[in-house]
C-alpha cells in the first residue's frame, strides 16, 4: 500500500514552520486510489507566515484565520492517518529533505511522536529523489525541463507538464494537486525505468542500503546530478541511521596517513573524500555493475579496486576516520528555544511518550498540572505549558498568563537576530515586494499588511511603532 502525501506551509523553516494544508492520497499496489483526503488548520497564534509563501501559494489572511481546525488538532489528525495506514510506503516529492522534516518538528512541538512516520514499519520514499536517480542512470527514460543554463529544473509542475501530466502552474501549489501529480509521475517513473525505480523502492527501508553496503566493495553513490564511485567503510560516530563512504574518484594517498585533526580539517572542505549515507532516506547507492557506466570522467575499474584495497589496508584509517568524525560536530552551538532542540536531548523516553498520549486524551483544565507531574522532558513540558496557552489560557494562573502573554509578545515582535519570521521582518519584507510588484499583487500585499497590522496592535503596540520598527528592519 502507498500513502501520497503532501504540504503546504507557512514557510521554508521545519522548526519555526508549520504546516497549515496536508493533502492524503492512499493506494493499492497498482496506484489504484482508495482513500483521499485533504485538511487545513488556522495559523498558531505564535507564527508569522513567509510573505513570498503566502504569495506563491495564494493563501490570504482569512484562509489563516477561517479554518476548522487548530494545528494541533491537524497534527493530531495526521499522526492518526499515518498510524492506521501501517505498513505502508509514504511517498512525496521533496518529501524526505523537507515535508517529514516539517512534520517530524509539528510533531514534537505538539507533544506527538515526532517519528511515527519512520519508526513504525513504514518505507519512506520521495519522487524527486527518485527522480534524480532515473535522471542520472537512465537519462533517456524522461523528459527533464532545463534552464537557460541547460541546467534541470526539476520542480513538480514542470516536470510533469513536460512529460504529459496535468499540474497547472495555478494549481501547483495546491496540496492535494501536487499529491495527484506526484502518485502519477510515480507510476510514469515505474513504467519507464523499471530497474533503477526497483532498486530505489528497495532502499525505501534501511535494509536496502545496508545490505548494498555490507561487503564493503565499490558501488555507486548518487548525489543532486552526480555520480560517485564509493566504498563504504565505517558507521557514523555521530548517527546510527549512517554509513561513512570514501570518494574512491579521489586518490587516498592525499589524506590516507593523515591524523584526525587533520583529516577534519580536510572533511570539512569543499574537496571532502568523506560521504556520509543515511540510509532511512533512501539515498541513492546502486551496486558497482548497475551504475559505473554513468560515472562522469571515468577511470579503469582497476583504479578503483586498488584504492579500496589501499583503504582497507592501512593500518590507522579507519581509526583515524571515526575519530575526525567524532568531533565534527563538536563546535555547533546548541539552541536556545525549545523549538530547536528536538535533536540536542536524545530521543522522548518511553514514559514520557505514554505521559503525552495521556496528556492528549485528558481536558484542557488538567493539562498543565499533567504535564508538571507526569512528564520528565524539560522540552516536553515547556511545549505543553504553551500548548495551553495557545488553546485555553484561562485554564492556566495568572501568572502562567502574563509569562504566556509576554512570550508571545516578544514571539512575534522580537527585534534580535532570531531565526523565525516575526511582524516587523514580515512588514518590511511586504514593503520590499510591494516595491516592485504589480498592482494586482501589490493589493494582495496591502491585505497581509494590514493583517499583520493588526495582530500587532493586538499586542498593545500602536501603530506609529509598527511602521518605524518596519522601516528600520527594511533598512
Amino acid at each position: 500500500m502507498y500513502l501520497f502525501y503532501d504540504l503546504e506551509t507557512s514557510g521554508l523553516e521545519p522548526c519555526w514552520d508549520v504546516p497549515l494544508q496536508a493533502a492524503f492520497l492512499q493506494t493499492d499496489a497498482n496506484l489504484t486510489v482508495r482513500r483521499e483526503l485533504t485538511l487545513r488548520c488556522r495559523l498558531p497564534a505564535h507564527i508569522v507566515p513567509s510573505i513570498d509563501a503566502l504569495m506563491v501559494t495564494g493563501v490570504t489572511p482569512e484562509m489563516l484565520e477561517n479554518q476548522r481546525d487548530s494545528h494541533s488538532e491537524m497534527m493530531a489528525q495526521i499522526a492518526r492517518i499515518i498510524a492506521n495506514c501501517k505498513p505502508a510506503m509514504l511517498i512525496g516529492y521533496n518529501t524526505i529533505r523537507f515535508d517529514d522534516e516539517v512534520l517530524r518538528q509539528s510533531f514534537y512541538q505538539s507533544l506527538l511522536p515526532p517519528y511515527c512516520g519512520a519508526m513504525t514499519g513504514h518505507g519512506r520514499a520521495d519522487v524527486l529523489t527518485m527522480l534524480r536517480a532515473v535522471m542520472m542512470l537512465e537519462p533517456d527514460a524522461v523528459v527533464i525541463p532545463r534552464d537557460a543554463l541547460a541546467k534541470p529544473v526539476l520542480k513538480l509542475g514542470e516536470v510533469c507538464r513536460l512529460n504529459g501530466i496535468a499540474l497547472s502552474e495555478a494549481d501547483a501549489h495546491d496540496a492535494a494537486a501536487d499529491v495527484r501529480a506526484t502518485r502519477d509521475l510515480f507510476s510514469l517513473l515505474l513504467e519507464r525505468a523499471p530497474t533503477t525505480m526497483a532498486t530505489m523502492l528497495g532502499h525505501a527501508r534501511k535494509s536496502g542500503p545496508l545490505a548494498l553496503m555490507d561487503a564493503g566493495e565499490p558501488i555507486i553513490l548518487g548525489g543532486t546530478s552526480r555520480l560517485t564511485p564509493v566504498l563504504p567503510m565505517i558507521g557514523s560516530p555521530t548517527n546510527p541511521s549512517a554509513r561513512i563512504c570514501i570518494d574512491l574518484s579521489q586518490d587516498p594517498a592525499a589524506f590516507i596517513d593523515l591524523p584526525a585533526p587533520e583529516l577534519l580539517a580536510g572533511i570539512r572542505s569543499n574537496r571532502s573524500p568523506v560521504r556520509q549515507v543515511k540510509t532511512n532516506a533512501q539515498p541513492i547507492l546502486v551496486g558497482w555493475d548497475q551504475g559505473a557506466h554513468a560515472l562522469v570522467e571515468r577511470e579503469p575499474d582497476q583504479v578503483y579496486r586498488n584504492r579500496a584495497r589501499m583503504l582497507w589496508a592501512h593500518p590507522t584509517f579507519t581509526r583515524q576516520l571515526a575519530l575526525a568524525l567524532q568531533d565534527q560536530y563538536a563546535d555547533r552551538e546548541p539552541s536556545p528555544w525549545v523549538d530547536g532542540q528536538l535533536y540536542q536531548g536524545g530521543f522522548i523516553s518511553d514514559a514520557d511518550s505514554a505521559a503525552s498520549r495521556r496528556w492528549h486524551e485528558i481536558a484542557w483544565e488538567h493539562r498543565a498540572a499533567f504535564a508538571a507531574q507526569h512528564i520528565a522532558d524539560p522540552r516536553l513540558r515547556t511545549l505543553a505549558i504553551r500548548q495551553v496557552f495557545l488553546h485555553a489560557p484561562e485554564t492556566l494562573s495568572p501568572e502562567a498568563r502574563t509569562r504566556g502573554r509576554a512570550w508571545l509578545r516578544e514571539r512575534l515582535t522580537a527585534e534580535d537576530e532570531v531565526p523565525w519570521m516575526t511582524i516587523p521582518r514580515a512588514l518590511a519584507r511586504c514593503e520590499e515586494l510591494a516595491a516592485t510588484s504589480d498592482p494586482e499583487t501589490r493589493g494582495g500585499l496591502e491585505k497581509i499588511r494590514d493583517w499583520l497590522m493588526d495582530r500587532r496592535e493586538a499586542l498593545g503596540i500602536p501603530p506609529a511603532t509598527i511602521v518605524a520598527t518596519a522601516c528600520t528592519a527594511a533598512s
